[in-house]
């Protein structure tokens, strides 16, 4: 048999066909989708997926950040937890972590010729596993093989049809804020985004949700009635102080301040949603003190979510990507830099809301360079460039090789609009 190296089975990723939205809905999109060929392709693997539990984040922004803050606080209380999330920015290791480590070259090769046959015998059949349920199925082989106590994984799309979403009940499902993003797939109102990513919510499981606007609220209430399963809502955060090097906050259920490492106004909203995750995951067994909580939410790192990556001046990367990302970016850039304005890099699929995510931005600006994201769906730096310069702000398409250009005349500079972006962009 065959055995790949770890380039050519990333070669064989590259060579699949990639996901493009419709262009236009019509009818129920997501029901394109179905999850018969990644489930015959798990069943030839004996279903790896059932004997592993659960942690499933569902939502439009924050699934990164509030599982990382989840896996790291039950790595601390000394549980083994993979983490399964997507996309990644520079490689496919980067969607396979356990205990924050991303999986080795050798490793994923091995994986892949572990899963390989049995996806060449599903082929022969003429059923055609895609790219992501390839990817996903390797999660569950991998977990397994490491003897994960936990598994963090976070829906890439949706949640209903999502290819994460054939795992059994998991032990909590979350749902953080729910906002508009793939309209062409998941619906053009929030109660129809929101029931697509109910669609995670499974008997026998728990639900925390962050805070919600209150028709995605009724829609979580009726599922969660529904499958008979309890539903809980995060703590609202008060903040004690921020900085550029962490900020602190305390929550209602717990008597003390905390701290986290990670920047951006909604981070402490995703610290408190990750500690009532946990709370639910202690009601199921497992062990989890106060000082690894503590210490879990002071060490998580999540590169990409309003980091600062230089100090002079501030060069902050967002990978915010729709109308809620730009928001709350926008709100992050006025409260920690009140006084100055913005030098912008931005690029944004054209699919994207753009000129709701410009309304957001543009009114911070300085100035904007703008750029191509790798990504077939790119809206060319010309045409997003003259959209910005329509409504009176200067901009001018960017390489992206030579940084210390933009940095000349800037105060602060905000690398933002999309998360392939980010994987293109050169920084000394």
């Amino acid at each position: 048999m065959r055995e790949y190296s770890y380039e050519e089975a990333i070669e064989f990723f590259k060579n699949l066909p990639h996901f493009v939205p419709p262009v236009e809905s019509g009818g129920k999109p997501a029901d394109m989708f179905s999850l018969d060929a990644e489930n015959a392709l798990l069943e030839k693997l004996g279903n790896p997926h059932m004997d592993l539990k659960y942690v499933h984040v569902a939502g439009t922004n924050g699934k990164g950040s509030t599982s990382a803050f989840i896996a790291t606080i039950l790595q601390e209380a000394n549980y083994k937890v993979g983490c399964f999330t997507s996309p990644f920015l520079f490689t496919y290791n980067e969607m396979y972590k356990v205990n924050g480590q991303d999986i080795s070259d050798e490793d994923f090769a091995r994986i892949f010729n572990i899963v390989k046959p049995y996806y060449d015998e599903l082929a022969h059949e003429e059923i055609y596993p895609s790219e992501y349920e390839i990817l996903t199925v390797m999660s569950f082989v991998y977990f397994k093989d490491m003897g994960c106590d936990m598994v963090v994984m976070e829906v890439s799309m949706g949640g209903r049809v999502d290819t994460t979403n054939v795992i059994p009940s998991p032990v909590v499902s979350v749902i953080t804020p729910i906002s508009y993003d793939h309209m062409t797939i998941l619906g053009n109102t929030l109660a129809e985004i929101a029931t697509e990513k109910a669609g995670i919510i499974k008997p026998g499981t728990v639900v925390v949700s962050a805070k919600q606007e209150p028709e995605v609220v009724e829609v979580l209430a009726k599922v969660c009635q529904e499958k008979k399963v309890e539903l809980h809502f995060a703590s609202e955060p008060a903040v004690v102080s921020r900085n550029l090097k962490g900020q602190d906050f305390m929550v209602a259920e717990f008597g003390s301040t905390l701290s986290t490492q990670l920047l951006g106004t909604y981070q402490v909203k995703n610290a408190a949603l990750a500690m009532r995750v946990i709370e639910q995951i202690k009601r199921s067994g497992f062990r989890v003190s106060d000082g690894a909580l503590r210490t879990g939410l002071r060490k998580t790192d999540w590169f990409g979510r309003f980091t600062m990556i230089k100090n002079n001046p501030p060069v902050i990367i967002d990978g915010g990507h729709n109308r809620q990302g730009a928001a709350v970016l926008a709100d992050s850039l006025r409260t920690y830099f009140p006084e100055n304005k913005i030098t912008f890099v931005l690029g944004i699929l054209k699919d994207k809301e753009v000129d709701v995510m410009l309304d957001e931005l543009l009114p911070l600006a300085k100035e904007v360079y703008t750029m191509e994201v790798p990504n077939p769906r790119t809206m060319s730096a010309d045409e997003l460039a003259e959209r910005i310069t329509s409504r009176g702000v200067k901009a001018q398409p960017f390489s992206g090789e030579d940084i210390s250009a933009v940095e000349e005349d800037a105060d602060v500079i905000c690398m933002a609009g999309s998360l392939y972006l980010l994987s293109s962009l050169t920084v000394d």
